[in-house]
């Protein structure tokens, strides 16, 4: 008895048949239209600063799309928490949001240029008098992305072959 023949009949290998490829592009349609929905959040601005003593600041950030955004300041307590903090968010003309210690708040925007206003003071009692924060503004709520027209004629075709692929196995 040869060594194939041994392995073949003491382990014997059940084949499957293989996938139809009207199934397989019915799942490469989902997964095209899958990823054609996905969009990554649009960030309009974030700092991240280690700092000795103070950090005072006023920065300009421009938002390229309107609507709902999301401004977050962070203290990282690193090597302590800061005494203080507070940053705020405005235009040349209106005060849209602030805060007076870490915290976020969510502000409507549409497409310019912006201001943000940051202060913050390391823990006097610590040697090193270091504080860090974070500041991320991000918009909070993605439009509406159309879908092509080819893509729902090309998933109407597949349906089509779907179909078709049904009635060979009936007959």
């Amino acid at each position: 008895m040869q060594l194939l023949d041994f392995f073949t009949t003491a382990y014997p290998v059940q084949v499957r048949k293989p996938a139809s490829t009207v199934g397989s592009s019915l799942l490469a349609f989902a997964l095209i239209l899958g990823a054609g929905l996905t969009q990554a959040s649009t960030v309009a601005y974030e700092k991240v600063e280690l700092f000795q003593d103070e950090s005072i600041f006023t920065e300009n950030f421009e938002i390229t799309e309107a609507g709902s955004y999301l401004a977050t300041l962070t203290d990282f307590e690193f090597p302590s928490a800061m005494q203080k903090t507070g940053m705020n968010i405005t235009t040349t003309s209106e005060m849209l949001g602030s805060l007076m210690a870490p915290g976020s708040f969510t502000f409507e925007a549409t497409p310019g240029n912006y201001f943000l206003s940051f202060f913050g003071f390391a823990d006097a009692s610590s040697s090193t008098m270091l504080g860090q924060y974070g500041i991320e503004v991000r918009m909070t709520e993605m439009p509406e992305i159309p879908i092509p027209a080819a893509v729902w004629l090309f998933g109407s075709g597949l349906l089509g072959l779907i179909g078709i692929a049904r009635r060979r196995k009936a007959v």
